[in-house]
């Protein structure tokens, strides 16, 4: 197991990453809801752990019908910390993701939670809002939560939910202005629903401008 910036920190100690490397050739653009269900099916857990979340697949490269993994390609969980033994169960396991895309998780790595005063999410869904509505209700939210920031709204997407869910429509965002508390905040809270299918995970991010050029 390796430690990457271990500072010691009473917030970010409640929640860290989990980063596991993958092998494997590719995956299906529309993966979320399998990996999910993958993942679900391999670490019981994970359905019943509140603020459990799965980052969008790392170092993937697209192609005309495919993500392409490669040597860097990563898995990345974000979980309390004391899922962290039982998540290590993952390495060395084999995840069927769909009906015939296999993939290897390999060695994991730790890596906590840092402040940072902007942070991005590329997928948020808000009850599916239109575009009118998604800052007011993401704006509602944050304030319920005792954040107050700045937000930068990129252009709608869509991606498949579960069965039950069918198609959820979303907005990459940005939030900058974040104070060191808040900024860990959101990273802990998350944002909207599907934090088990990518949506709503915030990371530091550098360029404020670049979510608005999406």
């Amino acid at each position: 197991m390796q430690v990457v910036n271990s500072t010691p920190d009473s917030v970010t100690e409640a929640f860290t990453d989990i980063i596991f490397s993958l092998r494997g050739s590719s995956v299906m653009p529309g993966y979320a809801a399998p990996l999910w269900q993958a993942l679900r099916a391999s670490l019981p857990w994970l359905a019943e752990e509140p603020g459990a979340a799965i980052h969008p697949l790392a170092r993937v490269s697209p192609g005309q019908s495919s993500l392409y993994l490669g040597r860097h390609s990563r898995l990345i969980l974000r979980l309390p910390q004391h899922r962290v033994e039982e998540a290590f169960e993952l390495c060395g396991r084999i995840l069927e993701i769909g009906a015939s895309v296999k993939i290897e998780v390999g060695d994991a790595s730790l890596r906590p939670l840092r402040p940072a005063a902007v942070q991005h999410s590329p997928f948020v869904t808000l009850d599916n809002a239109t575009e009118a509505d998604f800052l007011v209700k993401a704006e509602r939210r944050l304030s319920e939560i005792g954040i107050d920031c700045h937000m930068v709204c990129g252009k709608e997407h869509e991606m498949q939910g579960e069965e039950s869910e069918g198609m959820l429509r979303g907005h990459s965002l940005m939030l900058h202005g974040l104070t060191r508390e808040n900024s860990l905040r959101i990273q802990h809270a998350g944002l909207g629903a599907g934090r088990k299918l990518g949506c709503g995970v915030f990371v530091p991010h550098k360029a404020v401008a670049a979510v608005g050029a999406e």
